[in-house]
Protein backbone atom coordinates (compact mmCIF):
# COMPACT_ATOMS: atom_id res chain seq x y z
CA UNK A 1 0.00 0.00 0.00
CA UNK A 2 1.55 3.35 -0.54
CA UNK A 3 1.67 6.19 1.43
CA UNK A 4 -1.38 7.85 -0.60
CA UNK A 5 -3.76 4.79 -0.12
CA UNK A 6 -2.34 4.50 3.65
CA UNK A 7 -3.46 8.07 4.71
CA UNK A 8 -6.97 7.60 2.65
CA UNK A 9 -6.97 4.17 4.78
CA UNK A 10 -6.20 5.92 8.20
CA UNK A 11 -8.78 8.35 7.70
CA UNK A 12 -11.55 6.08 7.04
CA UNK A 13 -10.53 4.38 9.82
CA UNK A 14 -10.63 7.64 11.88
CA UNK A 15 -13.86 8.75 10.55
CA UNK A 16 -15.44 4.77 11.87
CA UNK A 17 -14.00 5.40 15.13
CA UNK A 18 -15.20 9.10 15.26
CA UNK A 19 -18.75 8.28 14.23
CA UNK A 20 -19.57 5.52 16.44
CA UNK A 21 -17.81 7.40 19.60
CA UNK A 22 -20.45 10.21 18.78
CA UNK A 23 -23.48 7.83 18.53
CA UNK A 24 -22.60 6.57 21.70
CA UNK A 25 -22.51 10.33 23.65
CA UNK A 26 -25.32 10.72 26.02
CA UNK A 27 -27.32 13.16 23.94
CA UNK A 28 -27.64 10.68 21.20
CA UNK A 29 -28.63 8.23 23.38
CA UNK A 30 -31.45 10.44 25.38
CA UNK A 31 -32.78 11.35 21.82
CA UNK A 32 -32.99 7.90 20.92
CA UNK A 33 -34.18 6.48 24.21
CA UNK A 34 -37.19 9.25 24.61
CA UNK A 35 -40.52 7.72 24.35
CA UNK A 36 -41.82 10.75 22.71
CA UNK A 37 -39.78 10.51 19.97
CA UNK A 38 -40.35 6.64 19.77
CA UNK A 39 -44.18 7.56 20.02
CA UNK A 40 -43.74 9.95 16.85
CA UNK A 41 -42.42 7.31 15.07
CA UNK A 42 -45.04 4.51 15.95
CA UNK A 43 -47.64 6.84 14.94
CA UNK A 44 -45.73 7.76 11.49
CA UNK A 45 -48.68 4.94 9.86
CA UNK A 46 -46.69 5.25 6.37
CA UNK A 47 -43.20 4.37 8.42
CA UNK A 48 -44.71 1.32 10.35
CA UNK A 49 -47.25 -0.22 7.40
CA UNK A 50 -44.39 -0.04 4.77
CA UNK A 51 -42.07 -1.64 7.18
CA UNK A 52 -44.69 -4.62 8.23
CA UNK A 53 -45.35 -5.42 4.91
CA UNK A 54 -41.88 -5.42 3.76
CA UNK A 55 -40.75 -7.62 6.65
CA UNK A 56 -43.81 -10.44 5.83
CA UNK A 57 -42.69 -10.26 1.93
CA UNK A 58 -38.82 -10.62 3.08
CA UNK A 59 -39.17 -13.03 6.51
CA UNK A 60 -39.73 -16.55 5.84
CA UNK A 61 -40.56 -19.26 8.09
CA UNK A 62 -37.44 -20.89 9.98
CA UNK A 63 -35.54 -17.29 9.10
CA UNK A 64 -32.84 -15.66 11.83
CA UNK A 65 -33.73 -11.90 11.63
CA UNK A 66 -31.20 -9.04 13.15
CA UNK A 67 -32.94 -6.04 13.63
CA UNK A 68 -30.31 -2.79 14.28
CA UNK A 69 -31.72 0.25 15.94
CA UNK A 70 -34.82 -1.79 17.22
CA UNK A 71 -36.30 0.84 19.35
CA UNK A 72 -39.41 -0.73 21.19
CA UNK A 73 -39.41 -3.64 19.14
CA UNK A 74 -41.97 -3.24 16.63
CA UNK A 75 -40.11 -4.23 13.61
CA UNK A 76 -38.29 -7.53 15.56
CA UNK A 77 -42.07 -8.13 16.92
CA UNK A 78 -42.97 -8.20 13.34
CA UNK A 79 -40.61 -10.40 11.78
CA UNK A 80 -41.53 -13.16 15.08
CA UNK A 81 -45.24 -12.87 13.57
CA UNK A 82 -43.92 -13.23 9.91
CA UNK A 83 -42.40 -16.40 11.12
CA UNK A 84 -38.71 -15.79 11.97
CA UNK A 85 -37.25 -18.84 13.91
CA UNK A 86 -35.46 -16.69 15.90
CA UNK A 87 -34.60 -12.63 15.96
CA UNK A 88 -31.41 -10.32 17.52
CA UNK A 89 -33.25 -6.94 18.79
CA UNK A 90 -30.21 -4.61 19.05
CA UNK A 91 -30.78 -1.48 20.82
CA UNK A 92 -27.80 0.88 22.48
CA UNK A 93 -30.69 2.94 24.25
CA UNK A 94 -32.58 2.75 27.41
CA UNK A 95 -35.73 2.22 24.75
CA UNK A 96 -34.24 -1.70 25.11
CA UNK A 97 -35.55 -1.78 28.79
CA UNK A 98 -39.11 -0.88 27.35
CA UNK A 99 -39.00 -3.41 24.31
CA UNK A 100 -37.33 -5.85 26.15
CA UNK A 101 -40.90 -5.48 28.30
CA UNK A 102 -43.03 -5.59 25.16
CA UNK A 103 -41.56 -8.52 23.88
CA UNK A 104 -42.14 -10.77 27.19
CA UNK A 105 -45.72 -8.77 27.03
CA UNK A 106 -46.35 -10.33 23.46
CA UNK A 107 -44.96 -14.28 24.47
CA UNK A 108 -41.56 -13.66 22.30
CA UNK A 109 -39.37 -13.88 24.72
CA UNK A 110 -37.73 -17.13 23.30
CA UNK A 111 -37.81 -16.05 19.75
CA UNK A 112 -36.76 -12.57 20.28
CA UNK A 113 -33.12 -11.88 22.20
CA UNK A 114 -32.55 -8.37 22.95
CA UNK A 115 -28.88 -6.55 23.20
CA UNK A 116 -28.59 -3.70 24.74
CA UNK A 117 -25.32 -2.58 22.70
CA UNK A 118 -23.75 -0.76 19.72
CA UNK A 119 -24.12 -3.54 16.78
CA UNK A 120 -20.65 -2.86 15.99
CA UNK A 121 -19.86 -4.13 19.46
CA UNK A 122 -22.59 -7.05 19.43
CA UNK A 123 -21.25 -10.89 18.22
CA UNK A 124 -24.21 -13.03 17.49
CA UNK A 125 -23.93 -16.80 17.62
CA UNK A 126 -25.08 -17.20 14.40
CA UNK A 127 -25.44 -15.67 11.16
CA UNK A 128 -28.63 -14.64 9.86
CA UNK A 129 -30.97 -14.73 6.95
CA UNK A 130 -32.30 -11.20 7.16
CA UNK A 131 -31.47 -7.82 8.40
CA UNK A 132 -34.05 -5.05 8.91
CA UNK A 133 -32.89 -1.56 10.25
CA UNK A 134 -34.93 1.72 10.35
CA UNK A 135 -32.27 4.09 10.68
CA UNK A 136 -33.02 6.06 8.45
CA UNK A 137 -32.55 9.85 8.66
CA UNK A 138 -34.74 12.83 6.90
CA UNK A 139 -32.05 12.24 3.68
CA UNK A 140 -32.28 8.48 4.41
CA UNK A 141 -27.80 8.98 5.79
CA UNK A 142 -27.33 11.84 6.94
CA UNK A 143 -27.74 11.85 10.65
CA UNK A 144 -27.74 8.26 11.45
CA UNK A 145 -24.47 6.61 10.20
CA UNK A 146 -26.59 4.11 8.72
CA UNK A 147 -24.54 2.65 5.65
CA UNK A 148 -21.50 2.07 7.74
CA UNK A 149 -23.51 0.50 10.42
CA UNK A 150 -25.49 -1.53 7.96
CA UNK A 151 -22.12 -2.58 6.00
CA UNK A 152 -20.64 -3.68 9.39
CA UNK A 153 -23.27 -5.98 10.04
CA UNK A 154 -23.78 -7.27 6.38
CA UNK A 155 -19.87 -8.30 6.35
CA UNK A 156 -20.38 -10.34 10.37
CA UNK A 157 -23.90 -11.21 10.59
CA UNK A 158 -25.33 -12.19 7.50
CA UNK A 159 -25.41 -15.33 5.52
CA UNK A 160 -24.55 -15.43 1.71
CA UNK A 161 -27.40 -14.07 -0.57
CA UNK A 162 -29.14 -12.46 2.67
CA UNK A 163 -32.22 -10.20 2.35
CA UNK A 164 -31.65 -6.59 3.79
CA UNK A 165 -34.77 -4.38 4.22
CA UNK A 166 -34.46 -1.82 2.93
CA UNK A 167 -32.79 -2.99 -0.17
CA UNK A 168 -31.93 0.07 -1.63
CA UNK A 169 -32.46 4.36 -1.20
CA UNK A 170 -32.66 7.11 -3.63
CA UNK A 171 -32.16 10.83 -2.46
CA UNK A 172 -33.61 13.87 -4.37
CA UNK A 173 -33.37 18.23 -4.28
CA UNK A 174 -35.97 20.42 -5.52
CA UNK A 175 -35.26 23.99 -6.18
CA UNK A 176 -38.63 25.62 -4.80
CA UNK A 177 -39.81 29.14 -3.90
CA UNK A 178 -42.38 29.34 -0.40
CA UNK A 179 -43.64 31.59 1.54
CA UNK A 180 -44.81 29.47 3.82
CA UNK A 181 -42.13 27.66 5.17
CA UNK A 182 -38.65 28.05 5.19
CA UNK A 183 -36.49 31.17 6.47
CA UNK A 184 -38.11 33.33 3.83
CA UNK A 185 -41.38 33.49 6.49
CA UNK A 186 -39.31 36.50 8.08
CA UNK A 187 -40.87 39.54 6.67
CA UNK A 188 -38.13 42.40 6.06
CA UNK A 189 -38.15 44.55 7.46
CA UNK A 190 -39.60 43.28 10.46
CA UNK A 191 -41.73 45.47 12.63
CA UNK A 192 -40.10 48.77 11.18
CA UNK A 193 -36.88 47.26 12.59
CA UNK A 194 -33.61 45.89 10.42
CA UNK A 195 -33.48 42.18 11.29
CA UNK A 196 -31.26 41.83 8.43
CA UNK A 197 -28.48 39.66 10.89
CA UNK A 198 -30.78 37.02 11.90
CA UNK A 199 -32.17 36.14 8.79
CA UNK A 200 -28.58 36.06 7.12
CA UNK A 201 -27.84 33.05 10.09
CA UNK A 202 -31.50 31.47 9.21
CA UNK A 203 -30.44 31.11 5.74
CA UNK A 204 -26.87 29.83 6.61
CA UNK A 205 -27.88 27.14 8.33
CA UNK A 206 -29.43 23.62 6.87
CA UNK A 207 -32.98 22.70 8.89
CA UNK A 208 -35.67 20.31 8.76
CA UNK A 209 -39.37 21.68 7.54
CA UNK A 210 -42.39 20.11 7.25
CA UNK A 211 -43.05 21.03 3.47
CA UNK A 212 -45.83 18.43 2.60
CA UNK A 213 -48.93 19.84 2.07
CA UNK A 214 -47.67 23.83 1.95
CA UNK A 215 -47.73 25.93 -1.28
CA UNK A 216 -44.83 25.90 -2.99
CA UNK A 217 -43.13 26.71 -6.56
CA UNK A 218 -41.09 23.97 -8.44
CA UNK A 219 -38.25 25.53 -10.03
CA UNK A 220 -37.71 22.46 -11.54
CA UNK A 221 -38.07 18.51 -12.10
CA UNK A 222 -36.48 17.13 -9.10
CA UNK A 223 -33.20 15.36 -9.17
CA UNK A 224 -31.66 12.41 -8.00
CA UNK A 225 -28.72 13.04 -6.09
CA UNK A 226 -27.45 9.88 -4.34
CA UNK A 227 -28.40 6.11 -4.98
CA UNK A 228 -27.71 3.87 -2.01
CA UNK A 229 -27.20 0.58 -2.36
CA UNK A 230 -27.18 -0.92 1.43
CA UNK A 231 -25.89 -4.78 -0.03
CA UNK A 232 -23.04 -3.12 -1.08
CA UNK A 233 -22.49 0.53 -0.33
CA UNK A 234 -19.73 0.68 2.27
CA UNK A 235 -19.37 4.41 3.12
CA UNK A 236 -21.45 7.57 3.38
CA UNK A 237 -21.62 9.55 -0.01
CA UNK A 238 -19.46 11.90 -0.98
CA UNK A 239 -19.55 15.30 -3.00
CA UNK A 240 -21.32 15.32 -6.02
CA UNK A 241 -22.38 18.20 -8.77
CA UNK A 242 -26.33 17.88 -9.33
CA UNK A 243 -27.72 19.85 -12.36
CA UNK A 244 -31.44 21.37 -12.21
CA UNK A 245 -33.15 22.83 -15.59
CA UNK A 246 -35.15 25.61 -14.91
CA UNK A 247 -38.82 25.11 -15.70
CA UNK A 248 -40.65 27.91 -13.53
CA UNK A 249 -39.69 31.59 -13.23
CA UNK A 250 -39.10 32.20 -10.00
CA UNK A 251 -36.67 32.83 -6.94
CA UNK A 252 -34.56 30.31 -5.85
CA UNK A 253 -35.05 30.37 -1.76
CA UNK A 254 -33.64 26.98 -1.43
CA UNK A 255 -33.41 23.07 -1.48
CA UNK A 256 -36.02 20.48 -0.46
CA UNK A 257 -34.77 16.97 0.31
CA UNK A 258 -36.14 13.65 0.75
CA UNK A 259 -35.48 10.11 -0.12
CA UNK A 260 -37.24 7.09 -1.73
CA UNK A 261 -36.79 4.20 -0.10
CA UNK A 262 -36.70 0.35 -1.34
CA UNK A 263 -37.66 -1.78 1.31
CA UNK A 264 -38.16 -4.87 -0.83
CA UNK A 265 -39.76 -5.57 -4.38
CA UNK A 266 -42.94 -4.03 -4.30
CA UNK A 267 -42.42 -1.78 -1.32
CA UNK A 268 -41.13 1.65 -1.27
CA UNK A 269 -41.00 4.24 1.95
CA UNK A 270 -40.65 7.91 1.10
CA UNK A 271 -40.84 11.63 2.73
CA UNK A 272 -41.47 13.41 -0.62
CA UNK A 273 -43.32 16.97 0.15
CA UNK A 274 -45.75 15.67 -2.66
CA UNK A 275 -46.79 13.21 -0.10
CA UNK A 276 -48.57 12.97 3.48
CA UNK A 277 -45.95 14.04 5.90
CA UNK A 278 -43.84 11.66 7.88
CA UNK A 279 -42.63 12.11 10.83
CA UNK A 280 -39.17 12.72 8.92
CA UNK A 281 -40.43 15.93 7.26
CA UNK A 282 -37.99 17.29 4.84
CA UNK A 283 -34.36 18.27 4.37
CA UNK A 284 -34.05 22.06 3.50
CA UNK A 285 -30.75 23.91 2.76
CA UNK A 286 -31.46 27.78 1.92
CA UNK A 287 -29.79 30.31 -0.40
CA UNK A 288 -29.43 33.40 1.52
CA UNK A 289 -29.13 35.68 -1.72
CA UNK A 290 -32.31 34.37 -3.23
CA UNK A 291 -31.70 34.78 -7.04
CA UNK A 292 -34.44 34.97 -9.47
CA UNK A 293 -34.06 32.69 -12.35
CA UNK A 294 -35.56 32.34 -16.04
CA UNK A 295 -37.13 28.92 -17.59
CA UNK A 296 -34.36 27.67 -19.42
CA UNK A 297 -31.58 28.50 -17.45
CA UNK A 298 -29.34 25.39 -15.78
CA UNK A 299 -28.59 25.18 -12.12
CA UNK A 300 -25.45 23.06 -10.98
CA UNK A 301 -25.37 22.63 -7.44
CA UNK A 302 -22.28 21.55 -5.91
CA UNK A 303 -23.26 19.66 -2.70
CA UNK A 304 -21.07 17.90 0.25
CA UNK A 305 -22.85 15.99 2.84
CA UNK A 306 -18.91 16.52 5.09
CA UNK A 307 -20.28 13.77 7.54
CA UNK A 308 -17.62 13.56 9.98
CA UNK A 309 -19.21 13.22 13.54
CA UNK A 310 -21.87 10.59 12.54
CA UNK A 311 -24.32 13.49 11.09
CA UNK A 312 -23.97 15.79 7.91
CA UNK A 313 -22.60 19.36 7.95
CA UNK A 314 -23.67 20.18 4.77
CA UNK A 315 -21.87 22.30 1.89
CA UNK A 316 -23.27 23.41 -1.03
CA UNK A 317 -22.91 26.34 -3.73
CA UNK A 318 -25.13 27.02 -6.76
CA UNK A 319 -23.62 28.30 -10.08
CA UNK A 320 -25.43 29.36 -13.28
CA UNK A 321 -24.17 27.31 -16.29
CA UNK A 322 -24.16 27.49 -19.88
CA UNK A 323 -26.14 23.84 -19.90
CA UNK A 324 -23.72 22.04 -20.66
CA UNK A 325 -22.35 21.78 -17.37
CA UNK A 326 -20.29 24.49 -18.00
CA UNK A 327 -20.24 27.52 -14.97
CA UNK A 328 -20.95 30.94 -16.81
CA UNK A 329 -18.15 33.31 -15.89
CA UNK A 330 -20.90 36.17 -14.96
CA UNK A 331 -23.19 34.78 -12.49
CA UNK A 332 -21.84 34.78 -9.25
CA UNK A 333 -22.05 31.89 -7.08
CA UNK A 334 -24.09 31.39 -4.55
CA UNK A 335 -23.38 29.87 -0.97
CA UNK A 336 -24.34 28.48 2.08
Amino acid sequence: MNLANRGVAAAQKFRRWWNRRILKQPWMLEQFGSPFMQETMLLDKARCEAYREAIFRSVKPGDVVVDLGAGTGLLSLFAAQAGARHVYAVEMSRMADTAAELIAANGFRDRITLIRNISTKVRLPERCDVLVTETLSTFCFDSENTIEYVADARARFLKPGARIIPESADTFLLPFSSDAFGAGRLPSPFYGLDFGAFRKQLFGEFALVRASGKPLLALSEPALCYHIDFHKDTQNPAKTFVPFRITAEGRLDGFLGWFEARLCEGVMLSNSPSLPLTHWWQLYLPVAEQPHYQSGQVLLLCLDPNIITGEAHWKYAVQLTSGDGAASPAEKKTTA
